[in-house]
């Protein structure tokens, strides 16, 4: 997390004093890892961004070839899809490599970095931009304020 968007650093230092506590700490990472993957793809689905079986970005499906319970940004008041420019390279080569370094594990260089210091950042800010630009700015809302509201 030192690259986070917040300009937050999150350090954990465990205890592991046993075996059994490394082990633990380390099913809890790669638990970390993981989730993160999944939701890095997932928003780039709901942005409308994935890939083909040639590496060409691709839009995600219209509305009337999707599944009924399928959410996309565009079925939000003020949401487009994001456009299939060189952010949306980005995007797609990240989608991928979500993709196969997490359900589909490959050695780590062949496939599209999923770096978290400099690649997952860079594409959330693309994504935040986005939904920004699009669906909050509709709303006359700021995207922060939301984010950073206080759960209660």
């Amino acid at each position: 997390m030192k690259n986070s968007l917040l300009h937050v650093e999150a350090l954990i230092d465990p205890a592991l004093r046993t075996d059994d506590d490394q082990v633990h700490w380390r099913y809890s990472t790669d638990s970390i890892w993981e989730g993160r993957l999944a939701a890095t793809r997932w928003l780039i689905e709901f942005v409308g961004i994935k890939q083909d079986g040639h590496g060409n970005p691709v839009a995600c499906p219209a509305k009337k070839n999707r599944r009924p319970d399928d959410v996309y940004i565009d079925d939000l008041d003020g949401g487009v899809f994001l456009p299939l420019t060189p952010n949306g390279r980005c995007l797609a080569d990240v989608w991928k490599g979500c993709t196969q370094a997490s359900s589909h594990a490959t050695n780590a260089y062949a496939h599209p970095s999923v770096d978290d210091e400099t690649v997952l950042p860079g594409v959330l800010k693309i994504i935040l931009d986005h939904l920004q630009g699009t669906i909050y700015d509709k709303a006359s809302k700021k995207l922060p304020d939301y984010v950073l509201e206080r759960v209660r």
